[in-house]
């Protein structure tokens, strides 16, 4: 089958959360289109539940792969959309609005075109729009022309929900629901994975609702408190059939367990206030590799051998780690991933310390 994506505001981030989720499952596949945020695979008869993913807005089945006339022959024939009264919008390059209008008029059925609306701010600066409709038709020509119907939509609004109403929330320092979902796939964790940073337990509460059994540790004693208020949340609320541990210990003192992914945020510096100058830059990042190498050197140690780590560094203004030297002292190497390039940046206009992320083996 042919599956597209339509990918959230860091397209090459999504591809590759995407990417591992299928190489954790041992699912063959191909890539067939990637550009702008939109993402198509043929893979085998495999059902991917998009919220298992944090980066990918929506997703469906390929119906038609052709040139114009055969699309126009398919959507004559195709029920495409089985409902009598609805709007819809285009997704993609390729505008087919009004032969779609024209045949749901000839069919006597009433429809819509939605335009504009919802917009989504891509970290490359551009907006994109998805308009609220009932249905959305992706529609997109690369030599082909692929189309076929969003049949998933992440639900933001339920993961919203649970993120803000469980007991103890960090603002400053605790990552997403999104970006802590990309991290635990980017790890290609099934059955055990370690968080060596847990805090208050935003990493382990989405690998929980995910059926993995998770061990977190951080050196912050009240985090660790806090964390287990949150997890103890979680399995009250939520159907969790996986199980976890808490320990206040330090990195370097993570246990042997043999986890078969790490998925971690370390602390990335300071919060500054203001745009620090390059003096300060340089202070974080020298700071960041001196602590990160012997945690890196003992979680390379604990980790089974083919278990991946993913993991945020710190970039602020132009400076970032020495990868050189931190892989040269720690024996690590990046994960080959289909047309990838390690790291993959994650940032914000308004924040001064943005993310890179590696996945390392």
């Amino acid at each position: 089958m042919k599956q597209f994506f339509i990918l959230g505001r860091n397209p090459e981030l999504s591809k590759a959360e995407i990417l591992s989720y299928l190489n954790a499952r041992e699912i063959e596949f191909n890539q067939l289109l990637f550009e702008d945020n939109f993402l198509i695979i043929e893979y085998q008869n495999f059902k991917l539940n998009i919220q298992e993913l944090g980066g990918t807005i929506m997703s469906g089945e390929i119906k038609f792969v052709g040139q114009k006339k055969q699309l126009l022959e398919f959507i004559q024939k195709d029920e495409i959309i089985p409902k009598d009264k609805f709007s819809f919008n285009i997704l993609g390059n390729y505008n087919i609005e009004q032969e779609l209008y024209n045949k749901f008029k000839s069919e006597k059925r009433k429809s819509r075109v939605r335009h504009g609306r919802g917009r989504i701010n891509m970290q490359n600066g551009e907006e994109f729009s998805i308009p609220n409709a009932d249905f959305h038709v992706f529609c997109h020509k690369l030599n082909l022309i692929y189309f076929g119907v969003v049949a998933q939509s992440y639900s933001y609004k339920d993961i919203k929900n649970r993120d803000m109403h469980k007991p103890i929330r960090r603002e400053a320092l605790a990552i997403s629901p999104r970006l802590a979902k990309i991290l635990i796939n980017l790890s290609q964790a099934r059955y055990k994975l370690l968080d060596p940073f847990c805090g208050v337990g935003g990493i382990l509460q989405e690998a929980l609702l995910k059926g993995i059994n998770c061990y977190g540790i951080d050196k912050d004693k009240q985090a660790v408190l806090q964390a287990k208020k949150n997890l103890d949340w979680l399995n009250k609320n939520f159907k969790i059939s996986a199980s976890y541990n808490l320990n206040n210990i330090d990195a370097r003192n993570a246990p042997n367990i043999q986890f078969d992914g790490i998925a971690t945020e370390p602390n990335l510096g300071e919060l500054f206030k203001r745009k620090p100058n390059n003096f300060e830059a340089q202070q974080v990042i020298t700071q960041f590799e001196n602590s990160i190498i012997p945690i890196l050197q003992k979680l390379k140690n604990i980790k089974k051998p083919e278990a991946k780590i993913a993991i945020t560094f710190p970039s602020i203004r132009n400076f970032s780690c020495n990868m050189k030297k931190i892989l040269g002292m720690t024996g690590l190497i990046p994960v080959n991933l289909k047309d990838m390039t390690w790291p993959i940046r994650e940032f914000r206009p308004d924040q001064f310390i943005s993310r890179e992320l590696w996945v390392f083996m």
